[in-house]
């Protein structure tokens, strides 16, 4: 159990910080209910020592607090501005050395293309679902889209979709990074914008299943999707691959 902080007069940045960290480090403890029973505003000031008043100022109740904490949540994630964590971003780069001498020619840049996708996206889906940030995201999406009773739920909502974008944009960097380096440019009418967010849906839609059914969607299918032959591929990978070469083309000679 935290033990209280001892209270003092703080400054009103000091104490949302407080606030924030003491929420933060609550619920990588424990998650986020969908009412909120384990966010108790009485309780975070004790726990985090700052005055009542100064809190009471910032947030006016424990609805408008949870709103800044959403956001906080996602920021304190180390992953979130980076797009990929940091373990598939290395198997990245190795896909991409082991093929650098390939990636000279079209066909080649082809087959560096499948296997990077084939091993990041296995990969990734279980890195973006152990993190608390995205965990709390997809329950309070979830709710939100049953159109059931969520405390705040507009704000929440108005939260959400700006975290979304802001992921959406980093994943489109990432994108356009990735075409460049195989020699490729988004079909007219499409944007890597558009390709972030198909491959979101992909990977958000596939993770919902396999949470639900893992032998549905965790296992490995051997499948031959280019010259090189037959291949362990994940699901979400074959059709993240199909959405990346549906909405990509190859750059003029």
């Amino acid at each position: 159990m935290q033990q209280p902080a001892p209270r003092s007069r703080r400054p009103a940045g000091e104490t949302r910080a407080l606030m924030l960290k003491v929420a933060v480090e609550r619920v990588n403890a424990e998650g986020l209910r969908l009412g909120y029973e384990n966010i108790e505003l009485e309780d975070l000031i004790r726990v985090a020592g700052v005055p009542r008043s100064t809190v009471f100022r910032i947030w006016p109740d424990r609805t408008a607090f949870v709103a800044d904490l959403v956001r906080a949540l996602f920021e304190a994630d180390p992953n979130f501005g980076a797009g990929f964590d940091p373990p598939t971003m290395s198997l990245l780069d190795e896909v991409m050395t082991a093929n650098a001498d390939a990636m000279r020619t079209p066909e080649g840049r082809q087959v560096a293309l499948r296997e990077a996708v084939r091993a990041t996206v296995a990969h990734n889906m279980v890195a973006v679902e152990t993190t608390v940030a995205w965990r709390v995201y997809r329950t309070m999406s979830a709710a939100l889209a049953s159109g059931d009773a969520v405390p705040g739920g507009e704000n929440i909502r108005v939260q959400l979709a700006e975290i979304v974008d802001r992921y959406v944009e980093r994943m489109a960097e990432v994108y356009r990074a990735l075409n460049a380096a195989f020699g490729l440019r988004m079909r007219d009418g499409l944007s890597e914008r558009d390709l972030a967010v198909a491959i979101i849906a992909v990977i958000d839609g596939m993770g919902d299943h396999r949470r639900i059914s893992p032998a549905l969607i965790g296992s490995a299918h051997d499948v031959a999707l280019g010259p090189e032959g037959a291949r362990a591929w994940h699901l979400a990978a074959i059709a993240v691959y199909g959405v990346y070469t549906a909405m990509t083309e190859g750059l003029p000679d």
